[in-house]
């Protein structure tokens, strides 16, 4: 009887569409967030069905992020299919967030790449609470103790920059594509930390290595794909470069577990480390042998060695190609440069450490760099408890994106914000300046770990190419190379030659 009812009084249509109403429920209560009507952020636009906001982030996404400031303010919410994102402009803001509110702020979400990779809470870049905090302190502790920000490290710097300078002389002025190279030399200085020896620039192996490392930033999926859109990956096809992308960092890991194990086959407890892998390995036995508990282990350390290779390598090389592209459009900048360099160091001998104190103008001019180019604009945070922020709530399990780049090009802080000019670091003296707003290796916890060896390389390369070179554009009748940026999880420039002319000393 009850069969014969439910055949005759709801038909197979009417349950289907029943069906399909509660699907939609159910998508539409997950894509909806559990905050609305709290005194969150403002939106910048009312959110679509399902999608929320997701489609504004497509497209030139720090345009598109400042289009939605204009119309929401310094801090706003976006609805990323039922994830809460807060948008943060403002160094104040920013400095707030992370300082103030750094223990509510520290942790970085759970997003894509540690998810497909099974990396959650591993390393540096995504492990969260004690076990980040004992990851860091570890490495820390270790890349001291191999010299960072010391005369060590500037020796394993100074005898890449060596081999970088004959490398670009050998070229003779042929163009070149100068991340090529330039990604090879500040590499293998990671290399040398990391495995405790270098490569061949033309190693196949290391080739790979280093294409694989700079496939996480620069074919990385775009940003409202990687924090927003997990399923993606799980979709036939490979729409958004997503396969390909896991693809080299999945083989980016086995080259780091191959030099693990290579280091491990010979490893004793007594040995004096040789590489950043050798003593986190015998620190973690001895936290082992002692029955200290800890987190390390060997799945962090590949993810930390990744973190380094990745982190160590493109953010360096590529401040170094927009160094250039901007002498190429300011010629009379790299000819003070050298002409300070001639004064204070002399051209019988490449600079040195000591020298970089007395290099003012250069230093006023990497600072300039990384302030315009501002490589890293962006990077996010998780919200691990509730706090409120200038009246807003900003709510446990939301994200922050920090757009970095607000502070660099404020134009509040720095006249003309968008023009290439080094003095705005000079005082009337010629003597450095450093405002509280140039932050390029971030502020509070997360601050860049290896800031000092970056500006020990930079310093080094930047000061030898310099001295050595005139850079000169591919074909000088034609228009200078583009500066527009190019933006994925770094800011690059288009891609560009250059010609590097011996000057005659």
């Amino acid at each position: 009887m009850f069969q014969y009812l439910l055949g005759t009084v709801i038909s197979p249509w009417t349950l289907a569409g029943g069906v399909v109403a509660l699907l939609v429920y159910y998508a539409w209560t997950k894509t909806r967030l559990k905050h609305e009507g709290h005194n969150i952020p403002p939106f910048p636009a009312p959110a679509k069905p399902f999608l929320g906001h997701t489609l504004l982030m497509k497209g030139k996404i720090l345009d598109n992020l400042q289009c939605m400031r204009e119309k929401a303010g310094d801090i706003y919410s976006l609805n990323l299919a039922g994830n809460h994102m807060i948008v943060v402009y403002g160094f104040e803001n920013i400095r707030e967030i992370l300082v103030k509110y750094a223990a509510q702020t520290q942790d970085r979400p759970l997003d894509l790449g540690s998810k497909i990779l099974g990396e959650e809470n591993h390393g540096l870049f995504g492990s969260s609470g004690a076990n980040w905090k004992e990851q860091r302190a570890v490495t820390n502790t270790i890349l001291r103790e191999f010299g960072m920000g010391k005369n060590l490290m500037a020796e394993k710097v100074a005898t890449e920059v060596q081999m970088f300078i004959n490398k670009l002389a050998s070229l003779e002025g042929q163009s070149v594509h100068l991340p090529s190279i330039a990604r090879g030399a500040v590499c293998n200085i990671v290399c040398s930390v990391a495995f405790g020896h270098r490569f061949d620039y033309d190693d196949e192996n290391y080739l790979r290595l280093m294409e694989n490392a700079y496939a996480y930033l620069a074919k990385g999926p775009p940003i409202w794909v990687f924090s927003a859109a997990t399923f993606l990956q799980k979709i036939p096809g490979d729409l958004f470069g997503i396969k390909e992308w896991e693809a080299c960092i999945r083989d980016l890991n086995r080259s780091c577990k191959i030099e693990i194990n290579k280091i491990k086959q010979n490893l004793s407890q007594d040995d004096e480390p040789k590489s950043f892998i050798a003593a986190y390995l015998q620190e973690m036995d001895r936290r082992k042998e002692s029955a200290t508990p800890t987190y390390l282990n060997e799945p962090n350390l590949v993810t930390i060695i990744k973190s380094l290779l990745i982190g160590g390598t493109d953010t360096t090389s590529t401040t170094i190609d927009w160094c250039v592209l901007f002498c190429l459009h300011h010629p009379e900048v790299q000819e003070k440069v050298f002409e300070e360099i001639k004064t204070h160091v002399g051209t019988s001998r490449a600079p040195d450490v000591s020298d970089i104190p007395n290099l003012c103008y250069l230093t006023a001019v990497i600072r300039e760099t990384q302030r315009l180019a501002g490589i890293a604009a962006f990077f996010s945070r998780e919200v691990n408890e509730s706090f409120k922020l200038h009246g807003y709530l900003i709510p446990k399990d939301s994200q922050l994106l920090i757009l970095f780049n607000s502070v660099l090009h404020d134009e509040n802080v720095w006249e003309n914000p968008q023009k290439f000019y080094p003095e705005r670091f000079l005082d009337a003296s010629g003597h450095l300046l450093k405002p509280k707003e140039f932050v390029p290796f971030g502020i509070g916890r997360r601050i860049c770990i290896g800031a000092a060896m970056a500006k020990t390389e930079l310093d080094l390369f930047l000061a030898a190419m310099f001295q050595r070179f005139r850079f000169e554009p591919e074909d000088p009748t034609a228009e200078l190379p583009s500066l527009e940026k190019v933006v994925a999880l770094t800011v690059d420039p288009k891609p560009y030659k250059v010609r590097f002319t011996n000057r005659d000393l």
